[in-house]
Formats: C-alpha cells, sequence, structure tokens
C-alpha cells in the first residue's frame, strides 16, 4: 500500500497556556540599557557615562517596551509505505515534508521615560558635571527608536537571528513500524504495533526566536495496541487505539535564561534534555453510507508530563522544566471513499481510497492551538 497525506493548518495564533486558556502569541522586549548599550560604541560610551553618574537613572533607563505578534501556518505533505510481510504482519514507514511561515508583526506598549531619567540625571550632578550630563540628555533624546534600533538590540544585544517573517521547508521525523493483526473474529479486531520514531526533522535554532522546530530532537520507541468492531447486521463501526511513546534523552543547546520572567540571553549551553513519555488515545465511529461511501467522527487526546534538564545551571534547569506538561484534545470529521469493495466484485478497475478530514481542536495546556484538514489517497496492491 502506499500513502499520499497533505496536512494544512488554519492560521496559528495562539496557544493554551498552564492554566488551560488560549493566550495570543507574542514576544515582548524592553529597551534599557542591558539590550542597547551595545547598539555601538557610541551608545555604549552613554551608557557607561549614565551608570558613572546615577546608577538608578541607568536602570529604570528605557526607551520603551515592544511586543511583536505572530501567527505561523504549516503545510506538511507526507508519503508512506506499507507492505506485508505475512496475512498477519505489516510493515510501514511514514516520512513528512513540512512548509511552514511565520509572520511577526510589533507594535510599542510601553512609551520612552527619558524625561525622568534625565531628571535624575540632573539632580546627580554638580557644577563640574553639568555640561556632561546636559551632553548625555541631549544625545539620549535624539536616539530613533525605529524597528532596526529593535533589531539591533536582539542581534546585538542578545545575538539573536534578526526578527522577522520567518519561512522553512524541510523533513519531519521519521516513523517506522510493524502491525500484527491479533484476531481473525468476523465482526471486529485487534492489532498490536510497535516501532520508532527517528530525529530527521529540524529543530527549534536557540539562536532564533520566531522559528520552530519539525521534529523534536531526538530517538523515540513507541508501542501501540487498537481493535474495532462492526456492529452485526449494521454498518455502523467503532474503533479505539492508544498508544505509549518513550522519548530518549539527548543533548540540546539552549539559551541561558536571565530569569524565569526574562528567558532571553546572549549565553548558551548544552542541556541533557528528557522529554516527557506520550501518551495518544483515539476513538471513533463511522456508518457506512454505501459500498464506496462513509462518514466519520472522532475524538484525539495526547498528553506528556513534564520533561527534565540536566545541566550544571539549575537555576536554567528549573525555568526550561516549566511548563512543559503538554495536553491537546481535539475532534474530527471525515469523509471516506473506497473503490476497494468495488474492485473486488469487478466492477472498478483501481482499489484505492480517499479520506479528507478536518481536526479542531477543543482544549490544551502549553500548547499551540490550531484548526487542520487532512487529504489522503491510499492505493492497495
Amino acid at each position: 500500500m502506499v500513502v499520499m497525506r497533505q496536512v494544512k493548518t488554519g492560521q496559528i495564533n495562539s496557544s493554551y497556556n498552564r492554566a488551560g486558556k488560549n493566550e495570543p502569541y507574542f514576544f515582548r522586549i524592553d529597551l534599557n540599557p542591558q539590550a542597547l548599550e551595545n547598539f555601538n560604541s557610541f551608545s555604549q560610551t552613554v551608557f557607561e557615562q549614565i551608570k558613572a553618574i546615577n546608577e538608578e537613572a541607568y536602570n529604570e533607563f528605557s526607551l520603551g517596551e515592544f511586543e511583536a505578534k505572530g501567527n505561523a501556518q504549516v503545510e506538511v505533505k507526507g508519503a508512506g509505505l506499507a507492505y506485508g510481510i505475512t496475512n498477519r504482519l505489516t510493515a510501514y514507514g511514514a516520512f513528512p515534508f513540512y512548509d511552514a511561515r511565520v509572520e511577526l508583526q510589533m507594535e510599542q506598549t510601553k512609551k520612552s521615560n527619558l524625561s525622568s531619567v534625565a531628571q535624575k540625571l540632573d539632580k546627580s550632578g554638580n557644577s563640574s558635571d553639568a555640561q556632561m550630563i546636559q551632553n548625555i540628555a541631549n544625545d539620549i533624546s535624539h536616539i530613533n527608536i525605529t524597528g532596526e534600533t529593535i533589531q539591533s538590540a536582539v542581534v546585538n544585544g542578545y545575538n539573536y537571528q534578526p526578527l522577522g517573517n520567518w519561512q522553512a521547508q524541510g523533513p519531519g521525523d521519521f516513523e517506522f513500524g510493524m502491525i500484527y493483526r491479533l484476531t481473525d473474529w468476523e465482526y471486529s479486531g485487534l492489532a498490536l504495533s510497535g516501532g520508532v520514531v527517528l530525529p530527521t526533522g529540524r529543530e527549534d535554532d536557540p539562536d532564533m526566536l520566531q522559528d520552530f522546530a519539525f521534529g523534536d530532537g531526538q530517538t523515540d520507541a513507541f508501542i501501540e495496541f487498537g481493535g474495532g468492531i462492526t456492529l452485526p447486521n449494521t454498518q455502523l463501526s467503532f474503533n479505539s487505539f492508544l498508544r505509549y511513546t518513550y522519548q530518549f534523552e539527548h543533548n540540546r543547546r539552549l539559551r541561558l535564561p536571565e530569569s524565569e520572567d526574562f528567558p532571553y540571553s546572549s549565553q548558551d549551553a548544552v542541556f541533557k534534555e528528557k522529554l516527557g513519555n506520550m501518551l495518544n488515545f483515539e476513538t471513533s465511529t463511522q456508518y457506512q453510507f454505501s459500498r464506496w461511501f462513509a462518514l466519520s467522527a472522532a475524538y484525539l487526546h495526547s498528553y506528556r508530563p513534564q520533561s527534565a534538564y540536566d545541566s550544571q545551571y539549575t537555576m536554567a534547569n528549573e525555568i526550561y522544566a516549566q511548563d512543559t506538561e503538554r495536553s491537546e484534545q481535539f475532534v474530527r470529521i471525515g469523509t471516506h471513499f473506497s473503490t476497494v469493495p468495488l474492485y473486488k466484485s469487478g466492477d472498478f478497475f483501481l482499489p484505492f481510497a480517499a479520506n479528507v478530514t478536518a481536526q479542531r481542536m477543543i482544549g490544551g495546556l502549553n500548547s499551540p492551538r490550531y484548526s487542520r484538514i487532512d487529504f489522503e489517497l491510499r492505493f492497495f496492491f
């Protein structure tokens, strides 16, 4: 069997927080001395002078606070191949390819406090400092707050890649597995499967704020158990499965957050990351209206407990582990077309199936909120 699938999400512009509340995506940056003093040699000199005259004024200085609001859209094209080794055992492999886009919009959320800083500088001066203070006040009043200023704060102050729209294409994680049919019952069946997921997808870049990963960066091993039943003398069937995934520990380069409230930094380190092991559950029902057409509805739930991080930086370990517990809940409806029964009866020349499903997220914890549409073709041989 050959499978081709295309998945397209709607705009992703929010996520569920630790309390399960939906919140929009945004990035906040305060243009304070720590962010601006590496803008150029002139600004570094200015801030050194301010700190020498009045450290309180230096600590309070801000050219304003900005928020970058973002949204993303993802399209995934996948190909899979399944081969029946025996009448009970089937091997399969699936390989996705991502096309992702992120758009950022920036706005100012807090104005500068240059006037109050200038007053503190003026009160700190004496006759010999008066001219210096006046020069500093004049200099900082001419600093222009533009997108380039913010870019310089991010790039030069924290060594991140420039903010802005982002687009990338690349493979996701490759899955290989085996499915074993456990029963030969007439109206129902059970199956057991297992396999591995290999880290072939791109990881989140710690030097970029607006990107995201196409894979989770480490090898996974999974086992899955499922079954289904068709009610006798009806066209109604029910199916369910449960998958457990063990995620192996791996090394990952991450930034060293300055604090829990400001998780950005110009420094990085290598952490041992152990993502929580995942549980995926799905239950569905399907009604067969004819030999070739059916409708379905499903509920999907995934859960991943808190992850663990290990390095010599205790505070960073704790910060990264926070809010890593993850949960997602979806509902899905689908239409299904199949020529397999027609092919078996000699009424159609090609055995294939076409499925179209729409999936909507209805709840979650620490996870993006999105909807998706799946198009799938299956060719049997």
